[in-house]
C-alpha cells in the first residue's frame, strides 16, 4: 500500500474530505483525488506539510506501513466512541 493510500485511510477514518484537506495543506484542489486514482507518489515538501497540519497522524505509518495509524493509540477508542460507534 502507498502512502496515499494510508492518508486517504486517515482521511475517512476523520472525517476530513478530500477538499478540506487540500485548503488545511495549501495544495492546489484536485491535488489528492489525481494522485489517489493514479496511486502516485507525494512529494517530500506535501509530507511535510501533513506531518505539521495532522500532528495525531504517525508519519512512520504512512510512509511504511508499520506502526499504528495515529500516534495516541488510546485516541482511538475515544474516538470512535464519540462518535457513537459499537466497539
Amino acid at each position: 500500500m502507498k502512502a496515499i493510500e494510508r492518508i486517504s485511510i486517515y482521511l475517512e477514518f476523520k472525517m476530513i474530505t478530500p477538499h478540506k484537506f487540500e485548503h488545511t495543506l495549501h495544495i492546489s484542489n484536485g491535488y489528492f483525488n489525481k494522485q489517489y486514482k493514479k496511486k502516485g507518489s507525494i512529494g517530500s515538501d506535501i509530507l511535510i506539510k501533513v506531518a505539521e497540519k495532522y500532528e495525531d497522524l504517525n508519519m512512520l505509518w504512512i510512509l511504511t506501513g508499520e506502526g499504528t495509524m495515529l500516534k495516541y493509540p488510546a485516541k482511538i477508542i475515544e474516538i470512535l466512541e464519540s462518535k457513537q460507534y459499537n466497539i
